[in-house]
């Protein structure tokens, strides 16, 4: 039988688990976006107005793999942070 201790290490380990994973994607999918963003600014010959709107896209994602980043330093900070929220959340479930 498993004790109270144990039991709750499982749960934090998981939570951990899947607090890593939802951090991989908060980060990896806006690196798709920013390559996306630099090949069109560098083969499409966009535009003035489609360039802004690609820089402004580069900006918006560097902000949410900035936010990405920070809740990785808290949760290294405190292992047991949820911070599965979404890229935009501060580290609380909404």
């Amino acid at each position: 039988m498993a004790t109270h201790e144990s039991v709750d290490a499982e749960v934090q380990l998981e939570r951990l688990k899947t607090g890593i994973r939802d951090l991989a994607h908060d980060i990896s999918n806006p690196l798709g976006v920013l390559r996306m963003a630099a090949y069109y600014l560098e083969h499409g010959n966009p535009e003035k107005e489609k360039q802004s709107h690609y820089y402004a896209m580069i900006t918006q994602t560097v902000d949410k793999v900035e936010a990405g980043l920070k809740k990785l330093r808290a949760l290294g900070d405190n292992p047991m942070l949820d911070v599965r929220g979404g890229p935009d959340s501060e580290g609380e479930k909404k």
